[in-house]
């Protein structure tokens, strides 16, 4: 809305703007129908007020002189324009939280929550005798992507930079598919063999043993996130979590709560976290399944290309419920919510 000018109209709809009226149901107009609605068989009004709003101006009544006003009235204060947003400066090296990654070890676990874990939706997290056997280790980074690798990687901060928090917290609002681009230019700038092939629908090229930089598959996820335990936690949840009641309803810093066993931090809590997978309704996980990819290693031809993948972690505005290692969720690659992360993995490869 244009609040700083008063529109200029032909003096005929000036006058009908001018006279004061009656008997009127709102004092403020910003669409059509309400003209229409308001002035009824006063043409001349009708008009005037439907340049006006069609104009991007607001219709308003002036409480003092009682009559109607296109932008603001006598009685209105002038907003003061808001501060112009100034990025922050892009980091002169990439930071010291980029270069901190845990070696995880292939193993077998039986995925998903446990019977008796009263939490847990069995409709979507337990998966009655599914065992899953991970045969390649795989480096994870210790903490999520920060907002100042962000920056260094791509050359601009990331699409909701929180200054308050600053560059060490959380990148957010990351959409899959912006997860999977950062992931490519990571291992360009490493001279890294890169993982996806960009496209109307993503491409996972090289499959498990591609060198360069991806996402964990949701297998990866939860095995890496229990840190060797086989409870849906890997310690007290104030203690190793950001969430709803500890956060105060905000971001923090990574790598400032207590790790798992493998050196992981804010795996549970701070911000959810992009896998892979794509999100698949039902029971993904039976029986004894090897290196499980949900949805294979391309998007699938026959969803749209805006599909649902898995997200994992839970993060600072959840609950405790949620904050847990087999809690699953789903989120649209096109989109990426306000607490939406990530966090890089690359396989070890045999020589």
């Amino acid at each position: 809305m244009n609040t700083d000018l008063f529109r200029v109209l032909p003096p005929a709809l000036l006058l009908a703007a001018a006279a004061p009226l009656t008997a009127h149901a709102r004092d403020t107009i910003g669409a059509y129908s309400y003209c229409q609605s308001e002035f009824k068989n006063n043409k001349a009004a009708v008009a005037a007020c439907k340049a006006c709003v069609g104009g991007g101006n607001m219709y308003n009544r002036d409480r003092q002189t009682k009559q109607w006003v296109c932008g603001l009235t006598s009685d209105m204060k002038k907003s003061e324009a808001a501060p112009a947003y100034k990025p922050p400066p892009k980091p002169k090296a990439m930071p010291a939280t980029a270069k901190k990654y845990v070696t995880i070890p292939a193993g077998t676990f039986a995925i998903g929550m446990r019977e008796n874990d009263e939490h847990g939706s069995k409709d979507h997290e337990f998966f009655e005798g599914a065992t899953v056997t991970l045969t390649r280790p795989f480096l994870m980074k210790a903490t999520e992507v920060t907002q100042g690798e962000w920056h260094f990687v791509m050359g601009e901060p990331a699409p909701t930079y929180d200054k308050e928090c600053g560059p060490d917290c959380p990148v957010q609002s990351i959409g899959w598919r912006q997860a999977i681009a950062y992931l490519n230019e990571l291992s360009e700038s490493e001279g890294l063999e890169k993982c996806y092939k960009l496209g109307k629908l993503i491409e996972w090229t090289g499959g498990l043993d591609c060198k360069g930089y991806r996402l964990p598959t949701e297998a990866e996820w939860e095995f890496a996130a229990r840190g060797g335990t086989k409870t849906s936690r890997y310690g007290e949840l104030d203690d190793i979590a950001w969430y709803y009641d500890n956060s105060d309803g905000r971001p923090h810093p990574v790598g400032k709560k207590t790790p798992n066993a493998y050196g992981l931090y804010d795996m549970i809590g701070n911000a959810w976290e992009w896998t892979w997978d794509e999100y698949v309704p039902g029971k993904p996980f039976e029986g004894d399944m090897t290196d499980p990819v949900g949805g294979g290693f391309k998007q699938n031809k026959g969803v749209e290309e805006n599909d649902n993948r898995v997200v994992r972690g839970a993060s600072h505005r959840d609950g405790p419920i949620y904050q847990r290692a087999t809690h699953r969720f789903q989120n649209l690659t096109n989109g990426g919510s306000e607490t939406q992360a990530f966090r890089p993995v690359r396989t070890i490869v045999a020589k």
